[in-house]
């Protein structure tokens, strides 16, 4: 089984241009560019995140905007650009360069036009940090780190104030937010203050590594609708239900 693992994996690498893949999620059907095994169980298993996808799709309606945070190679961005339709926008936001350029990749192959990617970060405060890599465009552990033991296996991104950046590029409010950052949920959530008081931003689902930082969700009127647990992170949707 390893042996058969290992050609399947050395097969796509080597075909990273020419495999595709289809998937149909619920009643959505999708294609992905998959170039490794990791990708191909990544975009087949959507993360072990089926379940928590299903119930966020259910609170996505047709024209919604959504902004997908920590966006990788698109998985979820292309189920959102679906169920939101034509007159829908998503924005996706994502500082892995490799991550991106596969995204746009998806993007093309489900030929949509609803999606803008942007190759950055979401924090609290404009600065630039240091960003783990993995060569794999799908590698999903993909973080800020504050030392500096691996640098050869990081590079600096720019980091810039999520309200700020919504703001200046005069984006429309989400109706629902998507956050996916490996640990820096705490940076995201503040410098999204605003957009999560604004009474278009209806749901948010987020991966957070420590529950302590959902305290501002609930300070916006927001209220716990799933929850759900894989390893030790907690997948969690809010619904804000005082919307006019």
């Amino acid at each position: 089984m390893r042996y058969l693992f290992f050609l399947l994996s050395k097969y796509l690498v080597l075909n990273v241009n020419n495999i595709t893949t289809d998937v149909k999620f619920a009643y959505i059907s999708a294609s992905f560019y998959v170039g490794s095994l990791n990708e191909f169980v990544r975009v087949k298993s959507f993360s072990g995140e089926k379940n928590v996808i299903a119930f966020l799709l259910e609170e996505i309606s047709s024209g919604d905007t959504v902004i997908d945070i920590g966006a990788n190679i698109g998985t979820h961005s292309i189920l959102f650009s679906k169920k939101t339709g034509s007159q829908g926008k998503v924005f996706s936001i994502e500082p892995n360069n490799l991550s991106a350029s596969r995204l746009r990749d998806n993007i093309e192959l489900n030929k949509l036009n609803n999606i803008d990617v942007f190759e950055i970060g979401f924090g609290e405060k404009n600065k630039e940090e240091r960003f783990s890599m993995g060569l794999d465009p799908s590698y999903g552990k993909s973080r800020i780190i504050k030392d500096s033991i691996h640098k050869q296996l990081t590079k600096k991104i720019n980091i810039v104030n999520g309200d700020e950046f919504i703001r200046d590029n005069k984006l429309k409010i989400p109706n629902v937010v998507k956050i996916d950052v490996e640990g820096y949920e705490y940076e995201v959530i503040q410098g999204l203050r605003d957009t999560l008081n604004n009474p278009k931003c209806r749901v948010v689902m987020c991966e957070f590594n420590f529950l302590g930082d959902e305290d501002l969700f609930k300070k916006n009127g927001f209220e716990v609708i799933y929850s759900s647990k894989r390893g030790f992170d907690t997948h969690r949707i809010y619904r804000k239900f005082n919307t006019k």
